[in-house]
């Protein structure tokens, strides 16, 4: 409400709207005040406006997607290391004892339980601190700015997480830049805010090469060609149709249609194939951890016999 008052009141002495939302940067991105901007130069500030609304609607729909799709095996692995260590502290230590009193003879899969359930045991608030440390730590590396380069390049060479990477960053690369131009928007200028909305730092990259080459005269799709193990052939034909026909924004917006679609429907079946792969790891935990505490127990009834 305050930042709509302070707005209204540079309107109101004279401003623009696109000079009035540029003193919020935290508020409104680059992409939202050049567009506007667009807009009000070319007179169709109503259109850009629906077009920014569209843009970040998509953009935010494929984030919650991708997000979706991940929230569920974090809960479930989350889940599974809090039991695993009331496990290892509460009823470990319990057959430890009886096996100690049996004096059977323990391989070494029960015995490093055994060793891990009285760790846990005895120092159980220690465990969650470090766990909780652990997660905080890794929280902190991942959002350090050194290490952006291994994790970007970690996420586009993952096998099934990789080639969704891809297709995000070409939907938004493509949605974002057809935004852009619609509007009004230069191409090196639209290039230029495309490269602060994606994330990825091999995407920014490209957009800064594919900048430098425009000014240079080469052609828009040749940086797109050049870099087709992390822009889709698609990508680069696409754009050289809409250059030689004067459509470069339709062909861009088709784009990204496509790869919205696709990551639609890739999301629903990442969902479909985690389910059964956390069985099959949940599964195996407890395969593991059943055998290493059973098997001391059929030496015991042998010796019974």
């Amino acid at each position: 409400s305050k930042i709509l008052n302070a707005i209204s009141g540079n309107i109101n002495a004279g401003e623009s709207l696109s000079s009035g939302l540029a003193k919020f940067p935290n508020v409104f991105s680059t992409l939202f005040v050049s567009m506007t901007k667009a807009g009000e130069e070319s007179g169709n500030l109503a259109d850009s406006l629906s077009n920014i609304g569209l843009n970040l609607e998509k953009s935010h729909y494929l984030t919650k997607k991708i997000r979706g799709a991940l929230i569920y095996p974090g809960v479930i692995l989350s889940a599974m290391v809090v039991i695993g260590v009331l496990m290892f502290a509460f009823v470990v230590p319990t057959l430890a004892g009886t096996f100690k009193e049996l004096g059977v003879a323990l391989p070494v899969s029960t015995r490093v339980l055994i060793f891990l359930g009285n760790f846990f045991s005895n120092h159980l608030a220690l465990t969650f601190a470090i766990i909780i440390g652990l997660v905080a730590g890794l929280y902190l590396l991942f959002r350090a700015k050194f290490m952006a380069k291994y994790i970007d390049f970690f996420i586009t060479h993952t096998p099934v997480v990789g080639n969704l990477t891809k297709e995000l960053n070409t939907a938004r690369t493509a949605r974002t830049l057809s935004s852009l131009l619609s509007s009004g928007v230069s191409i090196t200028r639209a290039v230029e805010i495309t490269e602060d909305v994606v994330q990825n730092i091999f995407y920014k990259k490209i957009l800064n090469d594919t900048k430098i080459a425009i000014e240079k005269g080469a052609p828009f799709s040749l940086v797109f060609e050049e870099n087709s193990n992390l822009y889709p052939v698609m990508m680069s034909e696409m754009v050289q149709v809409g250059e030689e026909t004067g459509k470069l924004s339709d062909m861009l917006l088709q784009i990204a249609l496509f790869y919205e679609a696709e990551i639609e429907n890739k999301t629903k079946n990442l969902s479909t194939i985690i389910e059964p792969v956390l069985m099959i790891v949940i599964g195996s935990a407890v395969g593991f951890f059943a055998i290493s505490m059973i098997s001391p127990l059929y030496s015991i009834l042998g010796s019974i016999k």
